[in-house]
């Protein structure tokens, strides 16, 4: 890729970083956090709390008398907010899409207890990975999750994870990402995406997508599945199948991602984790994407863990992410497809290459633009490990982020989720983003940003220290790779403690 090339949307703007949103001071009174704690708190004898009737009775004719009239003060608010979008629209966006109204109880619920923070903290993840099962059928190079063609012991049953996915109903997370292992191997996956369906949470998937055959397609479908993601390393077939380890899988990802793509009610997204072997490929593999009639391109972090370990050189500079960065960001201005990346320093890229108009990351799941974009960026954007998402792991292990396998908060078989969350030992630390070593804990962006704390754990086994993958931190890789990178990635898993 010739970074000259890339070109930026708009000119820089390197200034000015503290949007803000008259809400914010409405949102920081003390009656107003103890009134959205009445409006989002359970009530007896109903399943749903006052702000969830009266966001899903707003705009709606059909809505009963009763819930327009009592509701009528909250549906002025939002009228109020509405601005340009007509009320048929943003009833779409309300009562029309259930995860929206469950992410805006939880936030209430969260800003009633915790108070406005930057960025903010949450009583319960509004987004959690869950590794349903260790087991899959491939033998990828960089698996993070070190799966087999086995289950791994103690593995949750059926009836664990439904009673899971009602505990999750019952908090209001908002989505549910199944991955793996290979999450279509287990026969607990359908039954899990119905009961997911049940209480509008939204959920996606996360495959290889080899055994994504039209008729697969149409039961996820029907089961409750939006977003269907295939990994592919490459346009080429023979590197692919060589870096997951099984002949003619590349073909078959393909087959998978078509049957997607053809498949009314679902979305069809492309994952590529960028290393040295495919980092020149980003633009083709997008074009690639868009010519397969993909929604969505979506950049993962190599991240040394797991099988990665064994292949840690492979991990792209800095100078190599930011060129990557900024190319990820002008596709996302082309508006060609959707892109999406775990490097938090997409963030800074969004904000320091256009204007207030433009898109930018709000967080690792999607963008927006306007000011209004950039102030939810604040409080949401950034790595949001152990903050705004976790990783449920197959046995029931609870982590901050699905690449830190080591960091076990908890067991849900021992503790209720929510309390591992807000009990974690590293709680604190992953909320505060001052609480950084180096560049990360002075960096203008970093409540935009924050480093991701999964490569300094890997890379240094801290929470707490700089990312070694931005740009800023470039004297922080040049140390690292003075001597062998996959030593000392290997030296520090041998030595891990908590931190």
């Amino acid at each position: 890729m010739d970074n000259a090339k890339v070109d930026s949307p708009k000119r820089p703007v390197t200034a000015g970083l503290e949007y803000s949103h008259p809400l914010e001071n409405w949102l920081g009174r003390d009656w107003i956090r103890r009134l959205l704690g009445r409006l989002s708190e359970e009530r007896p004898g109903t399943s749903q709390p006052h702000l969830e009737q009266a966001l899903n009775s707003y705009g709606d004719p059909r809505a009963p008398l009763h819930d327009r009239m009592v509701y009528w003060p909250i549906h002025k608010v939002i009228d109020s907010l509405r601005k340009t979008m007509t009320r048929e629209q943003l009833r779409a966006k309300l009562g029309g899409h259930p995860p929206t109204v469950r992410g805006i109880v939880a936030t209430a619920r969260s800003i009633a207890e915790l108070g406005l923070t930057v960025p903010q903290r949450w009583v319960m993840p509004l987004f959690v990975v869950w590794n349903f099962t260790n087991r899959c059928n491939l033998k990828c190079r960089h698996c993070y999750q070190n799966s087999t063609h086995k289950e791994a012991d103690g593995e949750l049953t059926r009836r664990e994870k439904l009673e899971q996915i009602d505990y999750f109903g019952r908090h209001y997370v908002a989505m549910v990402a199944f991955a793996g292992g290979e999450p279509l191997l287990s026969a607990d996956l359908e039954p899990a995406l119905e009961r997911c369906q049940h209480y509008g949470i939204h959920t996606s998937l996360a495959t290889h997508g080899g055994l994504l055959t039209k008729e697969k397609c149409r039961r996820l479908a029907r089961a409750g599945l939006k977003y269907v993601e295939v990994s592919l390393d490459s346009t080429g077939p023979e590197k692919h199948d060589r870096f997951r380890g099984v002949a003619g899988m590349w073909r078959q990802s393909v087959e998978g991602i078509k049957n997607v793509v053809a498949t009314d009610g679902l979305r069809a997204g492309l994952a590529m984790c960028v290393t040295q072997e495919n980092f020149h490929e980003v633009e083709a593999m997008i074009e690639f994407a868009i010519e397969l009639g993909v929604s969505c391109f979506a950049h993962f972090n190599f991240i040394p863990i797991g099988r990665g370990r064994e292949m840690a050189d492979q991990d792209i500079t800095p100078q190599q992410r930011e060129q990557l960065l900024k190319i990820l960001h002008k596709w996302m201005h082309s508006q060609k497809i959707g892109v999406i990346s775990t490097a938090p320093q997409l963030g800074r890229i969004c904000l320091s290459h256009t204007d207030e108009n433009g898109l930018i990351s709000c967080s690792h799941a999607g963008n927006a633009a306007g000011t209004k974009a950039r102030v939810v960026a604040r409080y949401l954007g950034g790595c949001g490990a152990g903050r705004t998402y976790a990783c449920l792991q197959p046995n029931g292990d609870v982590t901050p982020c699905v690449y830190m396998p080591d960091r076990i908060m908890g067991n849900v078989r021992e503790k209720e989720f929510m309390e591992i969350f807000q009990g974690s030992q590293w709680w604190d630390l992953l909320c505060n983003r001052d609480e950084r070593e180096g560049f990360c804990g002075r960096c203008e962006y970093r409540n935009y940003c924050g480093g991701c704390r999964a490569r300094s754990d890997a890379y240094f086994n801290r929470l707490d220290h700089s990312d070694p993958g931005c740009i800023n931190n470039l004297v922080l890789w040049e140390q690292l790779t003075s001597t062998s990178v996959t030593d000392t990635v290997q030296t520090n898993t041998r030595h891990k403690v908590g931190s």
